[in-house]
């Protein structure tokens, strides 16, 4: 039997958004998120979770010469399973930032940590990090956008719950083991990028998945 990715955001948002019509539908569209690259400082376990993790992930550049300090979120998610905190730790990660605070068995959780969610031949489950395809520290808080697409300032906008379940099956795993997202009038699949700092456009990735793995 599969075991289940326990992600405790996505599976909050997907009970609580699950009937949605297909006029909601259509008015839900990719610029609603707002996706970047963050970067895992800390990464411990959860007193009250033996699934989850708290992770202190940097959503920004480090600190200027104007004294401006680097952002950072707290983050919880249901990893435990699949990776150990050295792991984590030190790992650029995809991450929804425009997520409503919450907490999560009594700790703040203020982004989600997107993931592969898939299953081997014995079917046993296997979950991967999505993460950029060239670590560069460069890319630390950088927004991910849909490749050849132009690039819009992100969000700031809080996702709601039903509209992040419609976004999230719109994502998978593609043909080169890039995040894609499927346009929901064309049905063509666009990767995900972020860019790098020198124009050039480095792909989103989940490795050791197979082609059409959810991303939760």
């Amino acid at each position: 039997m599969r075991a289940f990715f326990f992600n405790p955001r996505s599976l909050l948002y997907r009970s609580i958004g699950r009937f949605h019509s297909t006029a909601a539908n259509n008015d839900v569209s990719f610029s609603m998120l707002s996706l970047k690259i963050g970067w895992a400082s800390q990464v411990r376990e959860h007193p009250n979770s033996d699934k989850m993790y708290i992770s202190k992930i940097q959503l920004s550049q480090d600190g200027d010469e104007d004294g401006k300090e680097p952002v950072f979120k707290q983050v919880c998610s249901g990893l435990r399973e699949y990776a150990t905190a050295d792991e984590l730790q030190g790992r650029l990660l995809l991450v929804v930032d425009n997520m409503k605070k919450c907490k999560l068995r009594g700790e703040v959780s203020e982004a989600m940590v997107l993931c592969g969610d898939s299953n081997d031949a014995s079917g046993s489950s296997v979950v991967e990090t999505c993460v950029p395809a060239l670590f560069d520290r460069r890319l630390i808080g950088k927004p991910v956008f849909l490749k050849n697409s132009a690039q819009s300032e992100p969000s700031t906008r809080k996702i709601k719950p039903n509209e992040w379940v419609i976004l999230s099956e719109r994502l998978s795993v593609g043909s080169q083991g890039e995040v894609v997202y499927k346009d929901p009038h064309t049905n063509q699949k666009t990767p995900l990028c972020v860019e790098n700092g020198e124009s050039t456009s480095v792909p989103i990735v989940v490795n050791y998945v197979p082609p059409g793995t959810s991303i939760r």
